[in-house]
């Protein structure tokens, strides 16, 4: 139970001390900075699904061409 009490004391004191050194103000910029990371990644998210897409074309060009090599699988 006294670990419980302490648990709370201490938590009250973190709350404290964050907003007393400005903990708002580094979420803000943690929360911009982590916005421009999502936008970078995405921007990397777009070419790699089209980098993908023409794999995947050139691929099914290349089948049909070629002719499949998969064999049959008989039970």
């Amino acid at each position: 139970m006294a670990r419980f009490f302490i648990g709370i004391i201490l938590g009250i004191i973190l709350l404290f001390l964050f907003l007393y050194f400005g903990g708002p103000g580094y979420l803000e910029t943690f929360g911009k900075k982590a916005e421009d990371t999502g936008k970078s990644l995405k921007k990397y998210e777009q070419t790699t699904r089209d980098t993908a897409k023409k794999v995947g074309e050139k691929y099914e060009d290349v089948k049909k061409k070629f002719g499949s090599d998969d064999k049959e699988k008989t039970d």
